[in-house]
């Protein structure tokens, strides 16, 4: 995936999250779908929220760091300790679209060479400024998906 691509579906993301959102109310938003163990719209939101952050927390290491080890983190446990359900709708929307803007803007400003920068991730392996960015933006379509599914369980 070409770079400029990626800057532009970094930046398109938060608007196709919200799209999804549109028109629910709160509730809606907080009721999670019948399977057991699958989240919210509202948790989902602010799983992309932290994963943008922690993503911009890594490509600054990967840029400013020789080779270094990135740090994973447990979703699941986040969602509850950062009481996602919890969470104020609009503001999470906000933050999310806030981090995947500083994101975009980050990589948008690497030269080239500064998108081969490599380290590890402790579940992906070898990984690259490039890579990272590529999976984010899978993730954040992944999640998409989801968001439809469980919009259409909820509304």
């Amino acid at each position: 995936m070409h770079r400029t691509e990626i800057i532009t579906l970094l930046r398109q993301a938060p608007d196709d999250v919200e799209a999804a959102c549109r028109g629910l109310s709160n509730d809606q938003l907080r009721r999670p779908p019948q399977a057991e163990g699958e989240w919210s719209l509202l948790e989902i939101v602010c799983h992309l929220r932290d994963s943008a952050a922690e993503e911009g927390l890594r490509v600054r290491r990967l840029v400013e760091d020789d080779n270094p080890t990135l740090v994973s983190y447990d979703q699941d446990a986040w969602a509850v300790e950062r009481n996602y359900q919890g969470e104020d709708p609009q503001k999470a929307l906000t933050g999310l679209r806030a981090f995947l803007a500083g994101l975009a803007y980050q990589l948008e400003h690497l030269p080239d060479e500064a998108w081969e920068r490599s380290g590890v991730h402790p579940e992906s392996g070898p990984v690259t400024v490039r890579s990272r960015a590529e999976m984010e933006v899978e993730h954040a379509r992944a999640h998409l998906a989801q968001m439809l599914d469980v919009r259409a369980a909820v509304a």
